[in-house]
């Protein structure tokens, strides 16, 4: 009965390979389309645990009805004497009243803004000095000045207090403070930084973006080069990395559409899953070239399915298992990152039972008579000559 099934399916493929890979590919778009959906999001400690541990549920519980004490969150802004010029004019000492003004100044506009509480400086030691020597003074007899001043006088810090506010209005909050500081004119030789949770999460967020697509990009290259090494051929290198990429575009855009999102913790998945991904190209494209070897087109087809459908099939069920263990864990991210991992690798799954076998048919009916099998080791001989 499944031999039969088998057959029939390689009789389609065979014969209309072109119509196949129509359906498929406007399949697979529809289906990516979901990944638009999918947003990189923050991980805090809390988001590690589920609502059930007796320690976070109470953290809620206080949160929701407390809040998180005084401030909620605080920012922290850094101001930093850094002359470009020897004898130059710029202000070496933050004690100066022109960088208290801009402290001033900052302070006042940061201060306008919703759920913002309060905004501490070195600004709030002094009254309207008229000279740098006035304002030491002033700072000397506050007693404060070692809270917002270095020992050196090199830099100063305002603090920023908030109300309890949610991780999108942190980061939101953090970027109108950054525009604040930035859009008021500072005095030559002042840099500005920036820390505090809310900057430190959005620093991570850039770095996790950066690091997922580089580390995703340089491991499908380096599968890549693998697979053409291990065929000799750019040709059936290519067609095997055809079910990984298939997986993975078709696997996100399922995970999206049941709406899920990135975030740390499930950004390197995709590299994760990469090995038993490509292994199902593998095992396609290496049958189908042994049975080639004996047979027509649709009977190496059908002979190339029988012979890898079932320990494909088992490794399958395998990674499932393994992945879907993770789901059972009292870390939350583990869930998702099994769920992503399951997706993409069922889907390569079904690239190389459906996808690969269309790619050798039209090569074999086609391509072939355009791009030779051998070209990789044309163009080697060309090179060693």
């Amino acid at each position: 009965m499944i031999e039969e099934m088998i057959d029939s399916y390689s009789k389609k493929i065979v014969n209309h390979p072109i119509k196949l890979l129509i359906i498929l590919t406007v399949s697979s778009i529809l289906i990516a389309t979901g990944a638009s959906n999918i947003e990189n999001v923050d991980q805090n400690n809390e988001d590690f645990l589920p609502d059930t541990v007796e320690s976070v549920e109470a953290f809620d519980v206080i949160g929701a009805e407390f809040g998180q004490g005084e401030g909620g969150t605080t920012y922290t802004v850094m101001l930093e004497s850094s002359p470009s010029y020897a004898n130059s004019t710029e202000i070496r000492d933050v004690r100066d009243p022109e960088l208290l003004r801009y402290i001033e100044t900052i302070s006042n506009d940061i201060e306008s803004i919703d759920d913002v509480v309060t905004v501490n400086s070195a600004a709030d030691l002094v009254e309207s000095p008229a000279s740098k020597r006035e304002a030491i003074k002033q700072l000397q007899e506050s007693g404060q000045a070692s809270q917002y001043i270095s020992e050196d006088y090199s830099f100063t810090i305002l603090r920023i207090s908030t109300t309890d506010i949610s991780s999108d209005e942190q980061d939101e909050l953090a970027s109108r403070i950054r525009t604040s500081v930035e859009r008021n004119d500072k005095p030559a030789g002042i840099e500005a930084g920036y820390t505090g949770q809310p900057f430190i999460n959005q620093a991570f967020q850039r770095e996790s973006q950066s690091t997922q697509g580089q580390t995703s990009l340089l491991s499908i290259i380096g599968v890549f080069l693998v697979v053409v090494l291990l065929f000799r051929s750019v040709i059936n290198g290519l067609t095997s990395l055809s079910a990984l990429i298939f997986g993975i575009i078709t696997g996100i855009g399922i995970f999206g559409w049941l709406g899920f999102n990135l975030s740390p913790a499930t950004s390197g998945s995709i590299s994760m899953g990469m090995g038993i991904a490509i292994d199902f190209g593998i095992q396609t494209v290496s049958r189908y070239k042994d049975e080639r070897e004996k047979y027509e087109i649709e009977k190496a087809v059908s002979e190339m399915i029988k012979g890898v459908i079932k320990p494909m099939t088992i490794a399958l069920i395998a990674a499932i298992i393994g992945f879907t263990a993770l789901s059972f864990g009292r870390i939350t991210f583990l869930s998702e990152l099994g769920t992503l991992l399951t997706l993409t690798t069922l889907f390569a799954y079904i690239g190389a039972l459906t996808l690969i076998p269309i790619l050798l048919v039209l090569y074999d009916q086609r391509i072939s008579k355009i791009i030779p099998d051998n070209i990789y080791q044309k163009i080697l001989g060309e090179i060693k000559q």
